[in-house]
């Protein structure tokens, strides 16, 4: 009876393991969102990150793994009664959480930037909207196994091309579970870029008000002295008339 209730145990410790990672990297991502934003100077607008458990990629399955090895390593202090099993299980947890933010990919929107990193050790990208041509959300099968979809899973990301033609892919994660933060990202660089191409449209035609109010104002002048001219000639012959050559008179007449 006593092996069947440990058998009976596993499963469930196998999921504490799991939740403890799960509440644990969400709570500690939380904190990290607040004290480290990847905006800086303006608040972020929209955000997503790549999902951990509903992910098919297999540096995410390599998290949950460790994961699931602290679950097993409760369910051995709890078959040896160990206590050094159970203190193992939860640095298990914490490497689980440590790999969780060294592998952990988010994306933000500012008004005026897009910010990716990639890791939370790793370098933030900063790229200027206006820099930006255009974007698509770009969905892709995925293989793999997830405890969530089992091995029918989808994958998003947000796909960037610059004005100088390169392309920025940015963090994927699942579509199932992601997709409507990728698109709440992407339809607000949609708006930026729109308004700032109807910017730049008033500019350009403000500027060609400009040029054409200039050279109306050097063109009138000279059009005012050409008729001055015109007027003077006009007044000096009113003054001096042409008058017909006399004709010369047959004296010997």
């Amino acid at each position: 009876m006593k092996v069947f209730n440990l058998i009976l145990a596993l499963p469930f410790l196998l999921a504490l393991g799991v939740a403890a990672h799960v509440f644990g990297a969400r709570a500690v991502k939380a904190v990290l969102w607040a004290w480290s934003p990847l905006a800086t100077g303006e608040p972020e607008a929209y955000r997503y990150e790549r999902l951990v458990y509903p992910t098919a990629d297999p540096k995410m399955t390599q998290i949950v793994a460790v994961a699931a090895a602290a679950g097993l390593l409760f369910w051995g202090g709890l078959v040896r009664g160990s206590v050094w099993l159970w203190l193992g299980g939860l640095l298990v947890v914490v490497a689980a959480v440590v790999l969780d933010l060294l592998r952990w990919q988010r994306v933000a929107s500012s008004a005026n930037y897009l910010w990716f990193q990639r890791g939370f050790a790793s370098t933030v990208h900063q790229v200027a909207i206006e820099n930006i041509r255009d974007l698509a959300v770009e969905e892709t099968a995925a293989r793999g196994f997830t405890l969530r979809h089992g091995t029918h899973n989808q994958l998003v990301r947000l796909r960037v091309r610059m004005a100088d033609k390169r392309v920025v892919a940015l963090p994927k994660t699942d579509a199932h579970s992601g997709l409507d933060d990728v698109e709440a990202v992407a339809n607000h660089l949609r708006q930026r870029l729109q308004r700032l191409g109807d910017r730049r449209a008033l500019d350009r035609a403000s500027s060609d008000a400009s040029v054409a109010a200039r050279a109306a104002a050097q063109e009138g002048p000279q059009k005012d002295a050409e008729l001055r001219e015109a007027l003077r000639r006009l007044r000096k012959n009113s003054l001096a008339p042409k008058v017909p050559r006399a004709v010369k008179s047959d004296s010997s007449s």
